[in-house]
């Protein structure tokens, strides 16, 4: 499949320490590579929930997701050093394999997320709130 992401509830403007979070949910359009014989693909037109947010030294891509500094059952905080490295957050979503990233504000040090302790989504707890500084 090859997703294309549609429309996006990311906000606009300059990012600013109240300002990070995920968007909650994405639309995407995805269609078949390659039909399957003796089936016919639709779309169920569902929005996809946020099910993970991850920060990465340096660009996504290079594969340097970093562990929280500290974690419990319902949150997550992780400190950044000052590696002039830059930080990156990847957002995603419940079935598709879009991500959402962006680089963070140098003058960003920590970010904590509050996941829920009843409901999950894709298998992972809810994210109710993200918080950097």
């Amino acid at each position: 499949m090859r997703p294309l992401i549609v429309f996006t509830l990311f906000a606009c403007g300059a990012l600013g320490a109240g300002d990070l979070y995920c968007p909650p949910r994405i639309e995407v359009a995805q269609r078949l590579s390659l039909l399957v014989p003796g089936w016919s693909a639709a779309s169920d037109k569902m929005p996809h929930q946020l099910a993970g947010i991850t920060f990465f030294d340096g660009k996504p891509e290079e594969g340097a997701s970093l562990v929280p500094d500290k974690r419990t059952r319902t949150s997550a905080t992780w400190t950044f050093a000052a590696t002039g490295r830059p930080v990156w957050l990847a957002c995603s979503y419940s079935g598709t394999d879009i991500v959402l990233r962006r680089e963070l504000p140098k003058t960003i040090k920590t970010c904590s997320i509050t996941y829920s302790a009843r409901d999950t989504v894709a298998g992972l707890p809810v994210v109710e709130k993200v918080d950097c500084k």
